[in-house]
């Protein structure tokens, strides 16, 4: 092990323990308003946090809460050896940018106001994409793809077609996810083989989930294209296992054979719940995570567990934020949170 890499995993260890506990994050979902849920918040790492009134909260605490996970994530490339903190930067910061740009074309395609899409979006910098300023001003979705080209997201140009025969953005979100899952995958290249394990676990499993969610929305009705030009990229749920879903009459069934772990992370959707899918999916990753730091507890995969873990307990305050702002029932908004029931 390198000093460089010594030292940044020491230090994630570190860190780790100083992540909310179980108990904290019960504690925090179980406030009884929003004020009250940032004044317990003020009782833990996060210090106390304010927020101007007058906006939505939900958003302006979303915010505080990415970039304290971006600070994080700033700090611990910052302890890295080279290669693996010239991975982080390009994972993380691809992967919210592109996030970002699924919110920019959601809103186009809803016909927001550019102001309104700024600000729900992810506090970060573009990474590839140009402008995100001027993506949202841009006077359709349509010339807000054009404006990619020449970025390596210029291969949504190719869904385009789709987009205005379906007249839906799902099309385009996949391609995101495709160039996403492509370039993350590509940039493992600079980590050692056995550095990579975890990383290709996670992005292959979220973009299986996100193809198979994509699938059932097209039940029962013909592919609007060849399935490989649906889904062009497929990792352990392949082509046919996706007409599967989008054909069988029985869905429990369909689900049910694609075998663990996607029929437990699918399972919700007997309900209707993509919400809770998109859940168990962050929780599989957060438990690969503490397998992998068991498995190694003195390399890389201690400084991934540290950061899977800040992003997922990231998501579950912004779900409690959410839930608290909307007034949602305490054991509902505990239903949709990983760190309290791991």
């Amino acid at each position: 092990m390198s000093p460089g890499l010594e030292y940044a995993v020491v230090r994630s260890h570190a860190l780790i323990s100083s992540l909310l506990t179980p108990d904290q994050m019960r504690n925090l979902a179980l406030s009884e308003t929003l004020d009250g849920f940032i004044r317990s918040l003020s009782e833990t790492p996060y210090g106390v946090i304010s927020i101007e009134a007058g906006g939505d909260p939900s958003i302006a605490l979303e915010k505080i809460f990415y970039r304290k996970f971006i600070e994080r994530m700033a700090g611990v490339v910052e302890l890295a050896p080279g290669n693996i903190a010239d991975f982080l930067r390009a994972y993380y910061y691809l992967r919210f940018e592109v996030l970002n740009l699924k919110r920019i074309l959601r809103g186009k395609y809803s016909y927001m106001h550019p102001e309104q899409i700024l600000e729900s979006l992810i506090p970060i910098e573009p990474y590839l994409a140009g402008s995100f300023k001027a993506l949202a001003e841009a006077e359709s979705l349509e010339r807000a793809v054009e404006m990619l080209r020449g970025t390596p997201y210029s291969k949504l140009m190719e869904s385009m077609g789709l987009y205005r025969r379906l007249e839906a953005v799902w099309p385009l979100e996949l391609a995101l996810n495709h160039i996403y899952a492509s370039t993350a995958l590509r940039s493992l290249e600079s980590l050692p083989h056995w550095d990579r394990v975890l990383v290709r676990w996670i992005v292959e499993l979220e973009t299986d989930v996100e193809n198979l969610l994509a699938a059932l929305k097209r039940r029962g009705l013909p592919p609007p294209a060849p399935l490989e030009e649906l889904f062009p990229a497929t990792f352990k749920i392949g082509l046919e296992e996706l007409r599967m879903v989008m054909e069988s009459k029985d869905l429990r069934s369909a689900i049910s054979s694609l075998g663990p772990p996607y029929s437990e992370i699918l399972s919700p959707i007997y309900e209707g719940d993509v919400a809770l899918i998109r859940t168990r999916t962050r929780a599989h990753m957060y438990m690969a995570a503490r397998r992998g730091r068991s498995l190694n507890d003195f390399g890389f995969n201690v400084i991934m567990a540290y950061l899977v873990f800040s992003e997922v307990e990231k998501s579950d305050l912004v779900g409690i934020a959410w839930g608290k702002a909307q007034k949602i029932p305490t054991e509902q908004i505990l239903k949709y949170l990983v760190i309290p029931n791991i």
